[in-house]
C-alpha cells in the first residue's frame, strides 16, 4: 500500500504511514518520500540517521543521502561521503558504477558552482585528485579538470599515484600534461613511461617542455616555408596538429634529418582532411623527401588518433 502511495507520487500520504522509526525500510521509505517532496534538508537529517540503521537497505539509503546533499549542494560532504563508500574493500558492482558516477557528477557540479561564484581556490584536494588518477572509468572531462588543477598543487604529494599512471594504459595526451607539472615543479627523480607500444625513462629535472623541443620550431620552419605564405590557415591547422602529435609521442628524441619528413606527413594528413586536392609527389618534392618514408610518418600519425 504504502510502496503504491510512492509510486503514484502521493508522497505526503505515504510519510503520513511511515512511522516505526525503528525499522530500517521505513527510514529507507522515508527518505525517498522526502527526496521527492523536495525536502532536501529533511532528507539529510532522515538519511545520516537511516544510515546508522540500515542493513539490507544501506547502499540504497545512502545513494538518496547523497541525491539529498548534492541538492544541497554540500559538495564536499557528498564527495567524502563517496570517497568513504569507494574505498570499500567490497561493494556491489551496480552500486560501485552508480556511486563512481555520482562522484563525477558531483565534483563537476563542485567546479561550475565555484566558477559561477568566481572562487578563485583549487575546487579539488590532492586527495581528490589523486583518487580520479587512479581510477580506470573517470570520464575525459574530469580528468583533464583533475590535470588542471594539479598545476596549483604540489604534485610530490602523490609521486606514488603519479608513478603508477605513468606506467598505466592512459592516454598518452594527458601523460604528458603530467610530465610537463613534474617539469614545471622541477622534481629531480626518474619515472618509467608507457606510450605508444614502448617503455622509457623520464627525469623532469632534466626535460623540456614538449614545445621547447628543437624538434618544434624545426618543423615549423619547413611548414611555414612551403604553406604559410598560399595559406595561413592550412599553415594554422598544421601547427596546431604537430603540438598535438609532440604532445603524444614526448618525450620521444626526434633528429634534425626527421624535421621536413615530419612536415611533409603532418602537411599531407591535415591537408587531405579538410579534402584539399593534393598529391604526396607534390608534397615529396616540396619537402625533399621520399615518397615511402613520407608514407611511414603517415602510418605514425594515424596510429596516436587509434
Amino acid at each position: 500500500m504504502i510502496e503504491e502511495l510512492i509510486a503514484q507520487g502521493q508522497y505526503n500520504e505515504a510519510l503520513a504511514q511511515l512511522n516505526d522509526l525503528n525499522d530500517e525500510n521505513t527510514r529507507y521509505l522515508r527518505l525517498v518520500c522526502l527526496i521527492g517532496l523536495g525536502k532536501y534538508k529533511e532528507a539529510k537529517i532522515e538519511g545520516s540517521n537511516a544510515k546508522l540503521q540500515a542493513k539490507s537497505t544501506y547502499y540504497d539509503v545512502v545513494s538518496m543521502y547523497i541525491t539529498a546533499l548534492k541538492e544541497l549542494e554540500e559538495y564536499d560532504e557528498a564527495i567524502d561521503l563517496l570517497i568513504e563508500e569507494l574505498s570499500m574493500p567490497y561493494i556491489p558492482y551496480e552500486y560501485d558504477s552508480l556511486f563512481n558516477t555520482a562522484y563525477d557528477e558531483i565534483l563537476l557540479a563542485k567546479q561550475e558552482a565555484n566558477y559561477l561564484s568566481d572562487q578563485k581556490e583549487s575546487i579539488m584536494s590532492i586527495e581528490e585528485i589523486g583518487r580520479i588518477l587512479s581510477s580506470d572509468t573517470t570520464n575525459d572531462d574530469l580528468l583533464y579538470m583533475a590535470i588542471d588543477q594539479l598545476q596549483q598543487l604540489n604534485i610530490r604529494l602523490i609521486l606514488p599515484t603519479i608513478t603508477e599512471y605513468l606506467r598505466s594504459n592512459h592516454h598518452p595526451f594527458s601523460k604528458t600534461l603530467i610530465m610537463e607539472i613534474l617539469i614545471e615543479q622541477q622534481v629531480d627523480e626518474e619515472f618509467e613511461v608507457s606510450k605508444n607500444h614502448s617503455t622509457y625513462y623520464f627525469n623532469p629535472s632534466v626535460s623540456p617542455l614538449v614545445l621547447d623541443q628543437p624538434v618544434y620550431d624545426g618543423v615549423i620552419q619547413y611548414l611555414s616555408r612551403v604553406i604559410e605564405d598560399d595559406n595561413p590557415t592550412l599553415f594554422n591547422q598544421c601547427v596546431e596538429y604537430l603540438e598535438y602529435f609532440l604532445y603524444n609521442t614526448y618525450n620521444k628524441e626526434y633528429y634534425e634529418e626527421d624535421y621536413n619528413v615530419i612536415a611533409a606527413a603532418i602537411h599531407y594528413y591535415v591537408a587531405t582532411l579538410q579534402y584539399l586536392d593534393l598529391e604526396l609527389e607534390e608534397i615529396e618534392n616540396d619537402y625533399f623527401c621520399e615518397k615511402e618514408i613520407i608514407e611511414e610518418q603517415l602510418l605514425a600519425l594515424k596510429e596516436i588518433e587509434c
